[in-house]
């Protein structure tokens, strides 16, 4: 990922916030026979830097996490369209895009029978209080599992970025994030925001 110095998301605490808070990613395998792409919710756990997911027997992907290969997961936080006219001087600005991002680079751990069903349960917990996998009765829960393919996803590199306008004056950043408010676009404004408060 392009990422000028000044982009850089270096914090190991922001890149977890980043990936936990906007969970649903893109994950890429190279040679699937070309380039396989598929949308997922990715559960983070920090403490042995692995996603947690799981894909449908029939993607092609599942393949690929059988057999342990490498790929990348991207993590697309909040983004916003950026106008000149929000610049004190609108004829000496661009448009742009504001934007944050985590590309996570790792490796498949294929997952079977029991690691499969706590991965399973793992990543409902997040999202569901009122119900878990074991309310299916047993034997139509082991079929419905056996069209998945549960993994792990064992993270070797974070590539993070944070383009808040940070290579202009604060000032400026501050007149982009209230037009960003006025427009409804909280996220972004509130980070541009966090990024002014740390000069």
């Amino acid at each position: 990922m392009y990422t000028p110095k000044y982009f850089r998301i270096e914090d190991q605490a922001s890149l977890s916030a980043l990936m936990r808070a906007y969970d649903f990613a893109i994950v890429l395998v190279p040679g699937e026979p070309d380039l396989a792409a598929t949308h997922i919710p990715l559960k983070l756990d920090d403490g042995r830097q692995m996603l947690i997911g799981h894909v449908a027997q029939a993607n092609p992907i599942a393949q690929a996490i059988r057999d342990g290969k490498e790929a990348v997961a991207i993590f697309s936080g909040p983004h916003a369209y950026v106008s000149p006219t929000w610049y004190s001087d609108p004829n000496n600005n661009v448009p742009t895009w504001n934007y944050m991002a985590v590309h996570a680079f790792g490796h498949f751990i294929p997952l079977e029978g029991e690691a499969a069903e706590r991965s399973l349960s793992a990543q409902i917990a997040d999202f569901e209080s009122d119900w878990r996998i074991t309310n299916i009765e047993l034997g139509q829960r082991v079929r419905l599992e056996s069209a998945i393919q549960a993994f792990e996803f064992k993270i070797a590199r974070l590539e993070g970025k944070a383009k808040l306008s940070q290579n202009k004056p604060a000032r400026e950043r501050m007149l982009i994030a209230k037009a960003l408010e006025a427009r409804g676009e909280n996220a972004v404004a509130h980070h541009m925001t966090e990024v002014g408060a740390e000069e």
